[in-house]
């Protein structure tokens, strides 16, 4: 077969073309000029609208001139960090899909035969799982819920595997250009290939730090979309599941290395320190139940007679011990509400509860307890001599939503947030939207990170320990000053403190090494390549 006639194949050849069936036809098929055209102009208003501050700067700007769906999901997440309200959400989104739909129509078609239909109907279906998948990474960066990030990417994913290639079958309506996609192994490969470029280009914006590197990514973005385009409207390989296959088992491979890689020793400590151990569970823990009760005290160099675990009901007889190491001989029971009242009624309850135990006294708080802890240290109301080890602490809290009826950026976000309040405890986790404790700290962007600006008496030292889960949801870097900071561990948020790795980091802190270790790259590359897949920080 001639290279003329496998040239015909993607959007100008109609239905006819055959998915996987001419190895010939040139990697590049055509595109039409008008929706050329009209995807540059696109391209051109993001840019400017980025470099005059109408949208803000942040490396996400890349994915609103990606591939469908990767832009109305980007859309989306932007408008529900963004909105002050539902008629401008909703007007933001209507404007959106006119768009979105007119240029993939010129695209698919050209100015003489739009494919409306199919632009519309791919929209259509992507509509409302991208609206689930923003809303969840919402969810994730103002309840600092590292899982929600994870379910949204999943959500994400699927949605780009089934949708992406679609567009480019040469079918007319939605529904064939799915059975086409399909047959032609939803051209995984390719899609790996644009998927990955389009992460590098994102990673690297976040990573120059400039609000200008993310505006000049996205006409580099718009570029790499076009090439994406006319690679998917030619014709695929023959064997296209072999393809997929591959990508699929190299995926699995990945995924296993990073796992079976991540072990680390376990170790007991050789210390017999004095003094006490004070154990602060985090969010939506019990007495006796969260992980870090768990900790047993011999792999931090103490003894059960040393431990005491904080309360956030207050001072009392003792606890139910639940899953706790040992005894919990102090504090009144609680259950998951009281870990969301007022902020500095917790400082008060811990000043009370570390008060008259055996120094020196050291502070093991997990995620949220890390901000009561510093707070308390640097008002100067715990023991003179106290030290802080932070478990899976979030230096900032980079997206809010205002109050039930107040008008403000994040309003349509926190809204849907509020009517969903009930799915989390599908999954055990127990999160009132509108509790005190989430307006003072999670709610009101740049609160966390004024606690951890606050200085500590030149005598308290802090340890900070992340998890590498977190990474996606910190903008600003994981490091805290005046803290010393060990590399981040690979572990999920909610077992961090039951990880031989962090055990390790903290029987070093407390034997007086201070050294800030050298960290490979992984873990920075992961937090900059995760930027661009969440909503804006509303500082962008």
């Amino acid at each position: 077969m001639s290279a003329t006639s496998g040239a015909a194949s993607g959007p100008a050849a109609g239905a006819s073309s055959r998915p996987g069936a001419d190895v010939a036809t040139p990697w590049l098929a055509r595109l039409p000029r008008a929706g050329v055209a009209a995807f540059t102009g696109l391209v051109a208003v993001v840019t400017v609208s980025a470099a005059v501050g109408v949208l803000p700067r942040w490396p996400g700007l890349v994915h609103l001139v990606a591939l469908p769906p990767l832009d109305l999901a980007a859309d989306l997440r932007l408008a529900l960090a963004r909105a002050p309200s539902y008629p401008v959400f909703l007007a933001g989104l209507g404007l959106s899909l006119a768009v979105r739909i007119t240029v993939l129509a010129l695209l698919l078609g050209g100015p003489r035969a739009p494919r409306w239909r199919l632009a519309t109907g791919l929209y259509a279906a992507a509509l409302l799982p991208a609206l689930l998948a923003a809303q969840v990474d919402f969810v994730a960066r103002t309840a600092l819920y590292s899982r929600a990030f994870g379910a949204s990417l999943a959500v994400l994913a699927v949605l780009v595997l089934v949708l992406a290639a679609a567009s480019w079958t040469g079918a007319d309506q939605l529904g064939a250009a799915l059975r086409h996609s399909v047959a032609g192994g939803l051209r995984v490969a390719d899609l790996a290939a644009y998927l990955v470029l389009l992460l590098a280009l994102g990673t690297v914006a976040e990573w120059l730090g400039t609000a200008w590197a993310a505006v000049v990514a996205v006409p580099v973005s718009g570029l790499l979309t076009l090439l994406a385009a006319r690679r998917l409207s030619a014709a695929g390989p023959l064997r296209p599941w072999r393809y997929l296959l591959v990508t699929v088992a190299v995926g699995v491979a990945i995924a296993a290395l990073v796992v079976v890689s991540r072990g680390t020793p376990w170790m007991t400590s050789d210390a017999e320190r004095d003094g006490a151990a004070l154990i602060m569970s985090g969010i939506n823990s019990a007495s006796g139940e969260g992980a870090i009760f768990e900790l047993e005290p011999e792999r931090v160099g103490y003894v059960c007679e040393q431990m005491f675990y904080y309360s956030y009901a207050g001072t009392g007889d003792g606890q139910p011990q639940g899953d706790a190491a040992c005894p919990i001989r102090t504090g009144a029971p609680y259950d998951p509400e009281d870990t969301q009242r007022p902020f500095d009624e917790q400082v008060e309850l811990l000043a009370a509860q570390a008060d008259r135990l055996p120094e020196p006294v050291v502070v093991f708080a997990h995620s949220q307890a890390a901000w009561v802890a510093w707070e308390a240290a640097a008002a100067g109301v715990l023991p003179q001599d106290t030290s802080l080890v932070l478990v899976g602490p979030f230096p900032s809290s980079p997206t809010g939503f205002p109050p039930p009826d107040d008008v403000g950026p994040g309003r349509v976000g926190g809204e849907l947030f509020r009517l969903l309040e009930p799915v989390p405890e599908l999954v055990d986790f127990d999160f009132e939207v509108d509790a005190p404790l989430t307006h003072e700290l999670l709610a009101r962007p740049d609160a966390a990170s004024e606690v951890f600006s606050r200085s500590l008496p030149e005598d308290v030292e802090a340890l900070a320990v992340t998890a590498s889960s977190d990474l996606a949801l910190m903008p600003d870097g994981w490091r805290i000053e005046q803290a010393t900071n060990v590399c981040p561990v690979r572990e999920a948020h909610p077992y961090l403190p039951i990880t031989p790795a962090f055990h390790h980091a903290a029987d070093r802190f407390l034997d007086g090494d201070r050294g800030q270790e050298a960290c490979p790259p992984w873990p920075e590359l992961y937090r900059l390549a995760t930027q661009a897949l969440g909503a804006p920080p509303h500082d962008a």
